[in-house]
C-alpha cells in the first residue's frame, strides 16, 4: 500500500502549463479536434495539479493504478482535509470522484466531476 502525506503531495505539486490550456470551458472553437485516450492520460497521470477552490488550495495526484489522492489546505491554520477515489477515462473525457474525509477518516464529501479534452492546434 502507498503511504501518502501532505507533504508529498504539496512537494509534488505540478502545475499544468497554463499557456497550453483554453480558459473558456464553454462553446468549441472551429477546428476542435479530440484528443487521444492516451493524450488525455498523459496530462493526469503521474501529475499532480493545484487548485484555488476559494477557501484554499486543493492538491490532486492520480495515480497509473486508477486511483487518485487529494489533500486541501484551508486558508485558516490548522484546516485540512484528504481524499481518496478513483479515475476513469473514456475517449477525450476524464472523469474521477474524490471522497473527502475530516480528520477522523469520515467521509463529508464526495466530488464527481468529468472533463472533455480537445485541441486546437497547440492549444488544449
Amino acid at each position: 500500500m502507498i503511504r501518502f502525506s501532505t507533504a508529498a503531495v504539496i512537494s509534488m505539486a505540478f502545475v499544468f502549463s497554463a499557456p497550453v490550456f483554453a480558459k473558456n470551458e464553454g462553446k468549441l472553437p472551429k477546428g476542435a479536434v479530440e484528443l487521444s485516450e492516451q493524450e488525455v492520460k498523459d496530462l493526469y497521470v503521474g501529475n499532480t495539479v493545484k487548485y484555488d477552490v476559494g477557501d484554499g488550495l486543493v492538491y490532486y495526484t492520480w495515480f497509473a493504478d486508477g486511483t487518485l489522492k487529494g489533500v486541501k489546505v484551508g486558508k485558516k491554520k490548522g484546516e485540512y482535509g484528504y481524499a481518496d477515489g478513483t479515475w476513469t477515462e473514456t475517449g477525450n473525457t476524464f472523469c474521477f470522484t474524490s471522497n473527502w474525509k475530516d480528520k477522523s477518516g469520515e467521509t463529508k464529501f464526495v466530488y464527481k466531476p468529468c472533463k472533455g479534452w480537445w485541441r486546437v492546434g497547440k492549444q488544449i
